[in-house]
């Protein structure tokens, strides 16, 4: 049996925190990148794709990645990587170099993002506590802190070349302290908890306590149960990315809102993921997963509805607050219940964070082509679809024991 490591909860918390504040500083600054490059609006938009193309190629191999080095080396090796990618956006000369780089920085971002929801998984575990809402909240808030440092470096005109190589020294610093109080990579896995039954203790008898290299998971192809997992997931990111992609347009080009309130409705949706992801570990511990998935489907296709189909301005910004409230735990869990995926250990970490992120790459094209037929306001309809799905398919995030040796859905024989 392992002991919780002392401080390892805020550790963690603290590399979410700075993946999201690194991000967000970062394409604050993105009308001062564009200029640079002198790229286009479509070519801005092909380059900003490069990012998502990096993760989604970089994530299914990373749960095969932490499995032979462990989460602790695995993040303090992508960190580097990242914000060396990061500071080296302040030097690209054209479209095409930051689109490369961006690539890189994707890949290393969504190495970094899966490896710390392992760790997290871990001292989820551990602890017997509904945590990775809570994870997922430092990430929130790093992101609102990003964000307010590139609006600062903005107003005060700070050369690109000073602030992405400052804010990643800083980061670097940050990922490195941290790591050191990062739990094994099997620690809890035999630990019995309120949520979940007792894991095979032969797994828990080969943990390490320095998050060294663990031992491989009995199923080599992606299972049905991690598919549908994923689907929840990548209904969830549809959700997200169509908010940060169009929320504000709805407000001003359909509402005819002020500017200023597209602004502020944008990111009082990101302050409500950030309330509901603090909300979500308690409402999850009192409730159960599957319940509040549910509910958060609900809420979120309740949300969208208000937005798209009432158009009073008040109902819009209403609606705007629930959208962002019902998604935001949802990630979140569904990380929690591919950790418990039998058989599959990091690899379904890895495996649905990847189906989950295609979400990102996914709604925003296609809400952008349906715009061109019925309008913004119905086009956003499909993300109602999506939540929907959350509600349908949340019974499969339900709790399950970790077991090694526990077999309960076919295997599919991907990527073996």
């Amino acid at each position: 049996m392992h002991a919780p490591v002392r401080g390892s909860v805020t550790a963690v918390a603290a590399v979410f925190a700075v993946n999201g504040t690194l991000m967000a500083q970062a394409y604050a600054r993105m009308p001062t990148l564009r200029d640079q490059v002198g790229a286009s609006g479509a070519q801005l938009g092909l380059a900003l794709v490069g990012g998502g193309v990096g993760s989604v190629l970089a994530m299914p191999w990373t749960g095969r990645v932490v499995e032979r080095w462990g989460s602790r080396a695995t993040i303090s090796v992508v960190a580097l990587a990242n914000v060396l990618a990061w500071a080296a956006l302040a030097w690209v000369p054209s479209p095409l170099a930051m689109a490369t780089v961006l690539v890189l920085v994707g890949a290393s971002t969504g190495t970094w993002d899966v490896a710390m929801n392992v760790q997290g998984h871990h001292v989820e575990r551990l602890r017997g506590r509904s945590l990775m809402p809570r994870l997922h909240a430092a990430f929130s808030a790093g992101t609102l802190l990003g964000a307010l440092l590139g609006a600062l470096a903005a107003r005060f005109a700070l050369p690109l070349q000073v602030q992405l190589p400052a804010a990643s020294a800083v980061t670097l610093i940050v990922v490195l302290a941290a790591v050191r109080r990062f739990v094994g990579d099997h620690a809890g896995a035999g630990q019995a908890t309120a949520a979940h039954a007792t894991s095979d203790q032969a797994t828990a008898a080969n943990a390490t306590a320095d998050g060294g290299p663990l031992a491989r998971p009995t199923r080599a192809g992606i299972t049905g149960l991690e598919i549908l997992i994923g689907l929840v997931t990548l209904s969830t990111a549809v959700g997200e990315g169509a908010a940060n992609d169009w929320l504000a347009l709805l407000l001003v080009d359909v509402r005819r809102a002020p500017e200023a309130l597209g602004a502020l409705t944008f990111a009082a949706f990101n302050l409500t993921m950030l309330v509901g992801r603090l909300l979500g570990g308690p409402a999850i511990e009192r409730f159960g997963r599957v319940r509040v998935l549910r509910v958060s489907g609900l809420r979120a296709f309740t949300g969208v509805v208000m937005v798209c189909l009432v158009p009073a301005l008040g109902a819009t910004v209403v609606g705007g607050l629930l959208w962002g409230l019902g998604l935001a735990t949802v990630f979140p869990a569904t990380m929690s219940a591919a950790g418990e995926v039998p058989g599959r250990g990091h690899r379904a970490i890895g495996v649905v964070s990847t189906i989950g992120y295609g979400g990102f790459l996914l709604g925003a094209p296609t809400i952008g082509l349906l715009t061109s037929h019925v309008g913004l306001d119905r086009a956003l309809l499909v993300v109602a679809g999506f939540a929907a799905v959350i509600v349908v398919l949340a019974r499969y995030a339900a709790p399950r024991a970790a077991s090694a040796h526990e077999v309960t859905e076919p295997d599919l024989g991907l990527l073996r």
